[in-house]
């Protein structure tokens, strides 16, 4: 049996542990690009307020044509209850004051003098909370948003008059 010098032992101890740690970066990169694309569209993007414009429609239902109709649909975005009637909606077009909804519970906003609104709808003003989930629509008057115009509404609460949702889309 041979005897050996020292400085002729081999480097294979070295470059396996470099080998080993190069391979277990590479795997560890791979999961992670994994479970990001597993991630729904956006939700790297900034949060979404917890009241949201889900569609601003321009169309009248019963023409089938474009007729400014603005009927705007919110959807309660977060997993927070609101007692409707609580709930005051402004929308502004071009940062400008348009529309101002008093209350967005659809029982009591029928018998209250409302200029601006037609209707209330949908599930969210059909009792007197706004579940998460839950969506309602505003039928505003025509012309009130027009295709290609900044529509912000502000959610406010009534009680204490904090805005507790901002969201702003074109319409």
């Amino acid at each position: 049996m041979r005897r050996t010098i020292k400085g002729e032992t081999a480097l294979s101890d070295t470059h396996g542990v470099f080998l080993m740690v190069a391979i277990t970066v590479i795997l560890a990169a791979i999961v992670l690009l994994m479970l990001l694309s597993m991630l729904p569209a956006g939700s790297l993007a900034e949060p979404q307020p917890p009241i949201i414009i889900t569609e601003i429609s321009h169309v009248n239902a019963g023409a089938g044509a474009l007729t400014y109709a603005s009927r705007v649909t919110l959807k309660n975005n977060s997993s927070t209850t609101y007692e409707n009637d609580c709930l005051r909606a402004v929308f502004y077009v071009n940062g400008y004051k348009a529309c101002i909804v008093q209350t967005l519970n659809g029982h009591l906003l029928i018998p209250s003098h409302h200029y601006g609104v037609k209707t209330l709808g949908g599930e969210g003003c059909r009792d007197r909370f706004w579940n998460p989930g839950e969506e309602m629509t505003a039928d505003l008057t025509d012309g009130t948003f027009y295709p290609g115009a900044e529509v912000t509404l502000k959610i406010v609460d009534k009680r204490n008059g904090r805005v507790i949702s901002k969201h702003t889309v074109r319409a």
